[in-house]
């Protein structure tokens, strides 16, 4: 007997001692079909017997034609949520998902599930699902980017203090990179040309963002009036 396959409709199996002379009856007869020895049939029991003239033989032992195993339902992936500045993995779930299937995700290098969520580092992924001896196809791809790039955190060079009579001091952004966002705090009377930021009297700190991910604070800079000595009169 061959069962059907995963998806499947029919099975199969053979008269045995199978005489080309003789004419077979198979019961029931819905959906089946017979070449030479071989009966083709949907799920069921059967019989056969065997007519020469008029003469029939007794019902032969009867063969059972299971019903296909069931092929799970292909995997679908949710939106992946995408690794955060630093970080190395990215996220996504199987909206689909169900406890009884063995899902397989590939490539798998680096790779978790718990549930129905997956945990994976950069790369391309898809999913099939497992059940018995049957697999799904294939998911569409999900892809996980590689995580955005943290800037450097801003270093401050020794500031230059405010002369006599002068309101504002200058330091510099030693390690500046034209393709980031200063944000110098506090920010009230402070102006910044390239690298270079003038300020009024008060302590401030620097933070580079590149995208989404923003560095790190860089330690204070005090800037302080200059002492100035009043001319005589």
């Amino acid at each position: 007997m061959s069962q059907p396959g995963c998806g499947g409709t029919n099975g199969s199996f053979t008269i045995t001692n199978y005489n080309a002379t003789y004419s077979y009856t198979i019961s029931p007869s819905s959906g089946v079909s017979r070449s030479g020895s071989t009966i083709t049939a949907p799920t069921g029991s059967y019989a056969v017997t065997a007519t020469l003239g008029s003469c029939t033989s007794g019902t032969s032992l009867s063969a059972t034609v299971n019903s296909a195993p069931t092929t799970p339902t292909t995997p679908t992936l949710g939106a992946v949520n995408q690794p955060g500045c630093g970080g190395t993995t990215g996220n996504f779930t199987i909206t689909n998902y169900n406890a009884s299937y063995v899902y397989t995700i590939s490539p798998s290098s680096g790779v978790s599930r718990s549930g129905n969520t997956i945990t994976a580092p950069s790369g391309t992924y898809t999913v099939t699902a497992t059940l018995g001896s049957c697999t799904s196809g294939s998911s569409l791809s999900a892809t996980v980017n590689a995580a955005p790039t943290t800037p450097t955190t801003p270093t401050l060079s020794a500031v230059s203090q405010p002369g006599c009579g002068g309101t504002t001091g200058s330091f510099t952004i030693t390690n500046y990179n034209a393709s980031y966002v200063y944000t110098i705090s506090p920010s009230s009377g402070v102006s910044r040309s390239g690298s270079t930021i003038t300020a009024p009297t008060g302590t401030y700190s620097v933070t580079a963002t590149l995208g989404v991910p923003r560095s790190r604070a860089q330690r204070n800079r005090p800037t302080h009036l200059g002492p100035c000595t009043t001319p005589p009169t």
